[in-house]
């Protein structure tokens, strides 16, 4: 197994439906969106056309118009600018924003102006700016992970992490067998390349250990006899840390080893195991060069330096 790596005229209603989970409100003004790609309808009413946005993950924005009523819904990255008009127009427009718990301003500019589309595997956020009667929204690059992988939000950057699990196919006979097998770090990083463009990954957080660790415990088989199972993680040892007469601070414990991951900040999560860990330099054979981190049925076993 590898991880891989509403206005009247100029004024603005604040709108907090009721849902204790959802952290973004609806600002209402009189208004039509400007510069757009394109949208989806409804016959909802207006209330229900907002209610429907403030629940839909990517919508952002809705408009509506009395002398043609339609419930049109804007996502994420599709609208661009809306133009706020005074209250005869009859057309009305809501847009999502995060809401300040503590404040229900009146004015844009007491607002947050910024929201985000978030799941455990996609991430996009997007801010709006006010100039005279324009509201442009900006919206980020869109990062999504792979199936079964999860978003996590490194301070160098997005980086998703999964477990991948290789299998060996092969026959008895006319039966076709398919179980899984060892496989070198190696040949491990080889598979995130090919499979994800991708590389092992590293523990920057203790939330990302702590997913690793629960992800994997539930494959580890409930019989097994063997006290450990493992999984590479990113990570070889340095040429000048190979041997047990190559110490010194240089060579103590994670500086030993080349990390590549490239968001990785923090290396205070690379924690070894209680037994004497990392002691691959003790048998004077230079070969116990990689990183896996252990678990068993129950929990982690810190990491081990192996061949």
């Amino acid at each position: 197994m590898t991880a891989i790596g509403v206005q009247i005229i100029n004024t603005l209603l604040l709108i907090r439906l009721l849902d204790s989970t959802n952290l973004n409100k609806m600002v209402v003004i009189h208004g039509e969106p400007l510069t757009f790609t394109n949208y989806s309808t409804s016959s909802l009413n207006w209330n229900s056309c907002m209610s429907y946005c403030y629940q839909m993950l990517t919508c952002i924005a809705v408009h509506y118009y009395d002398q043609n009523p339609e419930c049109q819904i804007f996502e994420i990255g599709k609208i661009h600018d809306l133009k706020q008009l005074d209250a005869y127009s009859g057309k009305i427009m809501a847009v999502k924003m995060l809401s300040n718990p503590t404040q229900c301003s009146s004015t844009s500019d007491g607002n947050s102006m910024r929201g985000e589309v978030s799941t455990s595997s996609m991430y996009q956020n997007y801010s709006i700016t006010a100039n005279l009667d324009i509201w442009s929204i900006s919206a980020s690059p869109l990062y999504k992970c792979p199936d079964s992988f999860r978003l996590f939000h490194r301070v160098l950057g997005m980086w998703c992490i999964g477990v991948s699990t290789v299998y060996f196919i092969f026959k008895l006979g006319q039966i076709q067998v398919v179980v899984t097998g060892p496989i070198t770090q190696q040949d491990g990083s080889q598979l995130c390349i090919q499979d994800y463009l991708g590389v092992l990954s590293g523990f920057d957080s203790r939330d990302e250990l702590r997913y690793m660790i629960d992800t994997v415990v539930l494959l580890v088989p409930s019989n097994t006899a063997y006290l450990w199972y493992g999984y590479w993680i990113n990570g070889f040892r340095k040429e000048t840390c190979r041997f047990s007469n190559q110490t010194g601070s240089d060579c103590s414990g994670i500086k030993g080893f080349t990390l590549t991951d490239p968001l990785l900040s923090n290396r205070e999560w690379y924690l070894w195991g209680y037994d004497g860990q990392p002691n691959g330099m003790s048998d004077g054979l230079g070969t116990s060069n990689c990183i896996a981190n252990r678990v068993n049925i129950h929990d982690g076993g810190g990491i081990d330096d192996i061949p």
